[in-house]
């Protein structure tokens, strides 16, 4: 659930007009669009609708589900989407109160602790890392924590040859995991890239 307070959450309403249930000029089908680009998410599933089904109750449920760092990254995106629409609401203070939810965004983003899921960066493709995520959260709100291992697992395994063929270790899909593992480590260590021996045994006890 998103840190927002009260008094933020109403400035939120204000600024994205959703007092009669609408979200800025969004339709059903723009709104659904830039969830899908800005975050990767079905803002349409059933946990963002516990709420009700209107656009506002389902940004409603998407930061009562949601952590720190993706709603912070929704908010900033849909204040620049009101400028560039020209959608914001024509009130008095509306500066002051976009800058308000803006810097609301700012601190949830610098707020974001670094073990959330949302934070994490890829090191090989980010778009398949993107998609094992998505899996992976999915399956665990669906209380699949079997189906969640199974599919970072694949994603672990896939990056694991990634790495070894970067570094020369031939792989096929005769040689065991362990074997191609064992091979990654000795060129690491051939290339003095290990600093120290225990970092080398480390390395060979996390496949074992």
């Amino acid at each position: 659930m998103a840190d927002i307070s009260s008094i933020e959450r109403r400035k939120l309403e204000r600024l994205f007009r959703m007092g009669s249930g609408y979200v800025l000029d969004f339709s059903d089908r723009s709104f659904s669009e830039f969830f899908e680009e800005h975050t990767r998410r079905d803002i349409d599933a059933a946990v963002y609708r516990e709420r009700g089904t209107s656009k506002a109750n389902r940004l409603r449920g998407f930061w009562a589900v949601e952590g720190n760092h993706l709603v912070g990254k929704v908010i900033q995106a849909l204040i620049l989407y009101g400028q560039a629409e020209d959608c914001l609401p024509d009130e008095p203070g509306l500066t002051d109160l976009t800058k308000d939810c803006w810097n609301l965004g700012e601190r949830m983003l610098r707020d974001t602790p670094v073990a959330e899921l949302d934070s994490l960066t890829a090191t090989a493709d980010e778009r398949d890392f993107e998609t094992v995520a998505q899996h992976v959260r999915e399956a665990i709100e669906k209380n699949q924590p079997e189906a969640a291992l199974d599919r970072l697992h694949t994603f672990v395994i896939k990056y694991l040859r990634t790495v070894c063929a970067h570094r020369g270790v031939e792989i096929n899909r005769d040689k065991a995991l362990h074997s191609i593992f064992g091979e990654y480590v000795k060129r690491l260590r051939d290339a003095g890239l290990l600093e120290s021996l225990m970092t080398e045994r480390i390395l060979k006890s996390s496949i074992s």
